[in-house]
């Protein structure tokens, strides 16, 4: 069994980065111009802060020897940033796999578990005998892991 952990918006504050550097969330934006101007921006990924609770999560989950799977926007320039961001956050040891969102999928096998806060591709997850947990907040995700058998003695 595999732990696996999303970057944008489970360690990595995505949304808080775009309000600073674009002055306005995501939401706000169109699809198009977000991708834009991030791309735009030298070190976009590579710069972005924590989540308040990226620390907590991490702790938690260290010792299972996560892979961060990440989804990626159309191009090659984010690819190396976020592994950047993983080298300097997470450290040089943690596995890092990009690809399309949809595609993270291709990864899991039976009893794989993704920690992901964007539920869209959940479905084929669990379709290859993956367990989707949805995070909110790195409370809600070790609560959430623990019930899976995850623990601070024991690895599933």
């Amino acid at each position: 069994m595999t732990l696996f952990l999303d970057l944008d918006g489970v360690l990595a504050d995505f949304d808080a980065h775009v309000r600073v550097l674009f002055g306005r969330s995501p939401a706000q934006l169109r699809l198009e111009e977000m991708w834009r101007l991030a791309e735009r921006t030298p070190g976009f990924f590579e710069t972005m802060p924590k989540t308040p609770d990226a620390d907590e999560l991490w702790a938690f989950c260290a010792p299972f020897e996560p892979t961060i799977i990440t989804g990626l926007p159309r191009g090659r320039w984010a690819a190396p940033q976020k592994r950047a961001w993983v080298r300097a956050h997470l450290g040089a040891q943690v596995p890092v796999i990009t690809c399309m969102a949809r595609e993270k999928s291709a990864y899991a096998s039976p009893g794989d578990v993704l920690v992901d806060d964007n539920t869209r591709f959940a479905h084929l997850w669990r379709q290859r005998g993956g367990v989707f947990v949805r995070h909110s907040s790195a409370v809600g995700s070790i609560e959430a892991l623990r019930r899976l058998g995850f623990g601070a003695e024991s690895r599933p």
